[in-house]
């Protein structure tokens, strides 16, 4: 939904900081929209979509952090099916992110190794300033230590998941929980005086893509 886009454009443009608007935006920030992994470029084309829809801005882009593996098999003689072995394994960022502030999205963060991936390739990549979301952390285990292996991570802002998955262990400054209790609530009322629920979920096209 567009909750974590209007999240996301209330930090980047500044509204909210003692009371300005966009109109006090000295200059359009440059934003690009990383899928972290093939999976995530529907979401992170439509997490573009609203933010474009928020900002007005037509140049905030979309990357994809690509992830290729070779296989090669294998026949034994007394064997009626070939084994398959990874042969090599490679990492791709395909997109502009040099100079540009870079939201990574993710469906689901648990041990976070596709995420820190990410973060690192953009990083390495040239983006100016990195910020990531996942719809659903979870991170609710005591032996997980992926939120202390994020939090280590100097060149990101912050990571923001929404409060989905229930987590009583106190999580570090870099990870920020986004509650969907308004949204849960917006949609009961729809529901109650039946209207579209899905309405609350759409965007409108941006013109560079008509």
């Amino acid at each position: 939904g567009p909750v974590a886009p209007a999240y996301f454009y209330e930090e980047l443009y500044g509204i909210g900081d003692d009371n300005n608007s966009k109109e006090d935006t000295k200059e359009e920030p440059k934003i690009t929209i990383v899928a972290a992994h093939e999976n995530q470029v529907f979401r992170a084309n439509g997490f573009r979509n609203a933010l474009q829809k928020l900002s007005g801005n037509e140049d905030i882009r979309v990357a994809l952090v690509s992830d290729t593996k070779s296989l090669w098999r294998t026949q034994s003689p007394n064997a009626s099916m070939p084994s398959v072995h990874d042969k090599s394994h490679s990492t791709t960022l395909v997109g502009d992110v040099k100079g540009r502030k870079c939201i990574i999205v993710d469906d689901i963060i648990n041990t976070g190794g596709t995420l820190r991936n990410a973060i690192k390739m953009v990083d390495k990549s040239g983006a100016s300033g990195i910020y990531a979301w996942a719809t659903h952390g979870v991170l609710h285990l005591p032996g997980n230590d992926a939120p202390e292996k994020i939090q280590e991570m100097d060149c990101l802002k912050y990571l923001l998941i929404s409060n989905s998955v229930a987590i009583e262990r106190e999580l570090p400054p870099k990870i920020r929980k986004l509650s969907i209790a308004p949204l849960l609530a917006e949609s009961v009322v729809k529901h109650l005086h039946s209207e579209s629920i899905r309405s609350m979920m759409s965007v409108k096209t941006p013109k560079s893509e008509k």
